[in-house]
């Protein structure tokens, strides 16, 4: 049923603005360097994906496209900024699955709609999950950490990035597919989450290629399962989660490029012939991570995220899960 922290005070305070720029002005889109906003760190899969795709829109358009991390609060702080900003073209955000989906389905204050006050420009690529555990562990298979977690329900761990995270959905989704109860523990973010399963203080999680891959190849981690609907062509003789009957588990992270509503009918053509374009350059740099170049532009993009909140909705209980 699944497809891909609390809200500081500060994030309270940042409202959707009402008032919206109706106009690119005189002369051709852009005539300036653009902002494009990032709600994470640098440094991770979303940031590679965001600097990649600012180069080729610069050589594209003809403009710089300047990317700003304003990480915290899930990603939501830079998802609400684009939310509210002039829908003149020059403020942008490259958003991810979490702010962009997960958080309307776990926060209740959330102060935008990621459908409403946000225009779905373009899908980049998305990023597959895998079920893995430390590489001395007892349990070598999926189904041993079933029979684990029934023998003694709530013995068995997983790490994730955060609350509402892709991981601890995807962990929670497997649960509930097997009939089984794990103890989540929520971490700031995946590289100590990543650290703490290494050492073997969490049993397991379902993370990224490009997160655990490294630490495949380094006899660090053993994979027991892709955590998509289909095989990861990196793990071609890992079975899905699906295959091994725990139900229909899609965990993977997608990201996009976003401008605020209302963003006039020009701009997103130029940005989608843009990215059209930019998309055979981008291959390598998503291989590289494991990630997969994706298509979906405008309202296609759009029915995607729908989609997508939906099914979050339907492990997350519309927000009713605890944030702590």
């Amino acid at each position: 049923m699944f497809r891909r922290g609390v809200l500081g005070g500060a994030m309270a305070l940042l409202g959707v603005g009402s008032a919206r720029a109706q106009g690119t002005g005189a002369g051709a889109w852009p005539q300036r360097p653009v902002r494009m906003l990032i709600g994470f760190a640098p440094g991770g899969f979303t940031d590679i994906m965001a600097r990649a795709v600012a180069e080729q829109l610069s050589a594209q358009l003809g403009q710089s496209f300047v990317i700003e991390n304003r990480s915290g609060a899930s990603g939501t702080i830079a998802t609400t900024a684009v939310a509210r900003a002039p829908a003149d073209g020059y403020t942008l955000l490259f958003g991810h699955s979490t702010p962009n989906a997960v958080a309307a389905a776990l926060f209740r204050d959330l102060p935008y709609d990621p459908l409403r006050d946000l225009t779905p420009i373009s899908e980049v690529a998305v990023h597959p999950h895998m079920l893995v555990v430390p590489a001395d562990s007892p349990f070598r298979s999926a189904a041993d950490i079933v029979a684990a977690a029934k023998a003694r329900p709530g013995s068995v761990t997983y790490a994730s990035s955060g609350i509402g995270s892709v991981h601890h959905v995807a962990c929670e989704t497997f649960a509930k597919g097997a009939g089984i109860e794990l103890t989540h523990v929520p971490y700031r973010g995946s590289a100590p989450a990543m650290a703490d399963l290494i050492a073997g203080r969490v049993a397991m999680t379902i993370d990224g290629v490009s997160a655990v891959a490294p630490q495949i190849a380094d006899g660090k981690l053993r994979p027991l399962a892709a955590g998509t609907l289909e095989r990861i062509g990196r793990f071609p003789e890992l079975p899905t989660l699906q295959e091994l009957g725990y139900g229909e588990i899609d965990a993977m992270s997608w990201v996009g490029v976003f401008g605020p509503p209302g963003l006039p009918a020009e701009i997103v053509a130029s940005l989608t012939a843009a990215m059209d374009r930019a998309r055979p350059a981008l291959v390598r740099v998503a291989e590289s991570g494991g990630s997969v170049i994706a298509a979906r532009n405008g309202a296609e993009f759009r029915d995607f995220i729908a989609l997508e909140i939906g099914r979050y909705r339907a492990v997350l209980g519309d927000g009713q899960i605890p944030l702590n």
